[in-house]
């Protein structure tokens, strides 16, 4: 049998494990890193975890790529992906090949079963599944830095059970309100629980109020707070040859015109988090490390830095741009980015919302930018058009919108309509939404895509 089939049918198998386990899965994290392949390889381990509502994603591949720069070899633990399984893991950049996914994934699910011959009634669940799979193959790989980020929250994340006591939260929204709670505050100590006690944790921009109040409870905790609202100062941010230009100051940094490759002004803030907590950690490991020496690092790091559906850049004539966002502070975020980005230049949205997300809300945020909007949906858990269509016009009365059913007519008439009207392509609305139409635009199946 061919090794991709082989791998299809194991990411089919993984795919098709439980969301969630048997009530909390702490317990059965600490049996698969206790098992033979990872310890004590991970004992030796001080993993900087990453959680927060939007910029995870942003904030580990960044920090990932400092401490690669700096000399060490890394393992990246991020999620969901885009297009294939195997974006997942990463080994100094690089995503893990179809073989080595295939140990990785054997071993999983034979360690699953001879779990559950002791414990029957004991389900794992899918990102305990994943996770444990990412750390045997950054075992295997013998990595000395570990990035990753966390699934949802932090006190009963998988992630939590990864030794590290760098940590960090990059922004707060209200998110899985039925397991975090439902206020910021809530939602910030249960993700502040990521860090332990003795440990750091750096925090992004958020609530005036929940950061005073989070403050006292790291205290509690004696865990040490790093604000970047308090510690760091940074300018606002301009554009440069299509490059994201700030200044940063932490204490004794004092960097001017720092390049960064991602586009959006919400992306200060991730690379902000990310510098202190790479200078944080790495003060441990290379205490010699000059200032000017981690300035080059950073420096080279954040020009060359690449995130996939963050704003990204797709296509040319016309210039298509997608974001993989789908939350209301997400929207808001993008918003900001695209006014400033392109400020009097025509855009037209190509949007679909999932069904189980805030559609309303997310839209809300989005009706603000277009002169045009071209309404649609994902293959997978897409609104039903109409729905998108009644709450854009609702919105927006004024607005041209036409409505599509599938994600492969809504690339023909973006690019014909951008074309004929000279105008800029943002998709935007959700994550499946945006792979799929990144997926049609370069003339493959969209439905070929596998999420989870």
């Amino acid at each position: 049998m061919q090794n991709s089939q082989l791998t299809s049918e194991l990411i089919a198998q993984l795919l098709n494990i439980p969301k969630f386990g048997n009530g909390i899965g702490l317990h059965r994290m600490h049996y698969f890193l206790n098992q033979e392949q990872i310890m004590p390889w991970i004992s030796q381990i001080d993993a900087i975890k990453v959680t927060g509502s939007n910029g995870k994603g942003s904030v580990c591949n960044i920090v990932a790529a400092i401490l690669q720069e700096a000399g060490f070899r890394v393992g990246l633990y991020t999620s969901p992906h885009l297009f294939r399984f195997n974006e997942r893991i990463r080994v100094d950049g690089i995503d893990i090949s179809d073989t080595e996914l295939l140990a990785a994934g054997k071993w999983i699910l034979k360690t699953i079963e001879e779990y559950q011959q002791s414990y029957p009634d004991d389900k794992c669940g899918a990102f305990e599944a994943f996770t444990a799979m990412a750390l045997y193959h950054f075992a295997t790989c013998q990595v000395d830095a570990v990035v990753t980020e966390a699934g949802i929250g932090g006190r009963f994340d998988s992630t939590r059970m990864i030794p590290g006591s760098t940590t960090a939260i990059t922004s707060l929204d209200l998110e899985h309100t039925e397991i975090l709670g439902s206020t910021l505050e809530l939602i910030a100590f249960d993700k502040a629980e990521l860090c332990p006690s003795q440990g750091t944790l750096v925090v992004g921009n958020i609530d005036y109020e929940v950061l005073r109040k989070l403050e006292v409870y790291c205290t509690l905790r004696n865990v040490q707070l790093l604000s970047i609202q308090n510690c760091c100062k940074l300018s606002q941010p301009r554009y440069i040859d299509n490059q994201l230009v700030f200044d940063f100051q932490y204490q004794d940094l004092h960097w001017e015109k720092l390049h960064l490759q991602l586009l959006g002004s919400h992306q200060v803030n991730n690379a902000a988090v990310s510098i202190v907590l790479a200078k944080h950690w790495l003060k441990t490991k290379q205490p010699l490390l000059s200032n000017s020496k981690f300035e080059s690092i950073v420096r080279s790091a954040l020009s060359k830095i690449f995130v996939c559906g963050r704003l990204q850049k797709v296509w040319e004539k016309p210039d298509i741009f997608v974001d993989v966002g789908h939350s209301p502070d997400a929207m808001k975020q993008l918003v900001d980015s695209v006014q400033q980005l392109w400020k009097s230049e025509p855009v037209l949205l190509v949007t679909g919302v999932s069904y189980n997300k805030d559609v309303q809300n997310i839209l809300q945020r989005l009706a603000s930018i277009p002169n045009h909007v071209i309404c649609t949906r994902a293959w997978h858990k897409g609104s039903e058009v109409n729905t998108i269509a009644n709450y854009f016009a609702s919105l927006r009365p004024e607005l041209s919108i036409d409505t599509v059913e599938t994600i492969e007519q809504a690339v023909v008439m973006a690019k014909d309509l951008a074309i004929r009207h000279n105008m800029k392509v943002l998709v935007a609305g959700g994550l499946f939404l945006s792979a799929e139409f990144i997926q049609a635009l370069h003339g493959k199946d969209p439905q070929k895509i596998k999420f989870f």
